[in-house]
């Protein structure tokens, strides 16, 4: 027996067939047997409205279809929507010049981390993801808008500012670095960029805002976020496994000096890597409570005779020629044609 169904009045255990292939929804196959409510949420997150329910496979002992209208039209998961309208109607406006556009873009970027951060609920994180894919979409479609994005300097002691800095940074060196759309999904990417410290946010703030150095025990609490965002994101389930890898490795050195599973060489994604460079740099170049900044060219003078050990040289390289592309006063100096060789 087979009865076609609103996604809403659906149970687990229902045995359901998909009305669409399987390129078009998030599951495996085609059909399968409902194991639990976060599929039927999934489907409903996915826009599917009704699907098809075969009883004879099916595994529940109590269903039962007394006067269900299955022609009502079944409620929505709507995301959160991080981001004022008028600010998404500015940063969707391709006649607006690069130069205007970008700091809106970073602003919109601001919000919308300052509100995941200070409420990591799934409703959220499925809103910011929403909204990160359309920041990530305007950063990849036009390159002279990234040179702007490069040049605003903006830094304090937020991490959602540093989440910004470190998103931006990490998209642009992976579409140098990595190419095309069709080998890596960079949307998807972007989102774990910028939610790289989302486990930041288990942290005592009183830890995170210290003024001066943290003690052993502040420091191995501090190294616990990395595993704690990606916890985070398995449990609300809204981000892809490379997105969560990226979140779970970036803090991780080539010796195995990093944390917090002391992964060697090749055990460290090449995304995490990506993400790694830019967070270092980007730490390097904000005021600390217990040091002064550095320049973006002292920065990378620093990353080069202290810790090319722990980045891949030609990331690193590639990450130096994106930064002089973009500004090249603010990478070498003026005149840059007799600055000095990092």
């Amino acid at each position: 027996m087979r009865e076609t169904m609103p996604v809403e009045k659906l149970k687990v255990g229902m045995h359901v067939i998909m009305p669409e292939s399987w390129f078009n929804h998030p599951f495996l196959k085609n059909q399968f047997l409902i194991k639990s409510d976060r599929d039927i949420r999934k489907m409903a997150e996915y826009g599917i409205d009704v699907v098809l329910v075969d009883f004879s496979k099916s595994k529940i002992n109590d269903i039962e279809i007394l006067d269900q209208n299955l022609s009502e039209a079944p409620q929505k998961f709507e995301p959160v929507k991080l981001i004022p309208p008028e600010m998404r109607e500015a940063i969707r406006d391709r006649t607006i010049v690069p130069e205007q556009r970008a700091p809106v873009i970073r602003t919109c970027s601001k919000e919308i981390m300052k509100k995941l951060l200070e409420d990591p609920s799934l409703e959220t994180v499925r809103g910011a993801k929403a909204d990160l894919y359309e920041i990530v979409d305007c950063i990849l479609a036009d390159d002279e808008m990234a040179t702007y994005l490069v040049k605003i300097t903006d830094h304090d002691l937020y991490t959602y500012t540093h989440s910004v800095n470190v998103g931006i940074l990490s998209l642009l060196l992976a579409k140098r670095y990595l190419g095309s759309f069709s080998d890596h999904d960079l949307r998807e990417l972007g989102v774990g960029f910028f939610l790289h410290d989302l486990g930041k946010t288990r942290i005592d703030p009183a830890i995170l805002n210290k003024q001066g150095r943290l003690t052993e025990k502040e420091r191995l609490e501090v190294q616990k976020h990395p595993q704690d965002g990606f916890d985070i994101l398995k449990e609300v389930d809204q981000v892809s496994h490379e997105s969560k890898t990226i979140i779970l490795q970036h803090h991780e050195r080539d010796d195995g000096s990093g944390y917090p599973n002391g992964l060697k060489g090749d055990e460290i994604h090449l995304y995490a890597r990506i993400c790694s460079l830019a967070d270092v740099y980007d730490a390097l170049t904000c005021d600390r409570p217990y040091r002064n900044k550095l320049s973006p060219f002292m920065a990378l003078k620093l990353i080069k005779r202290e810790l090319l050990g722990h980045v891949q040289k030609s990331l690193f390289e590639g990450f130096v020629f994106m930064l002089g592309e973009s500004n090249r006063e603010l990478i070498y100096g003026e005149p840059y044609k007799y600055s000095m060789s990092l």
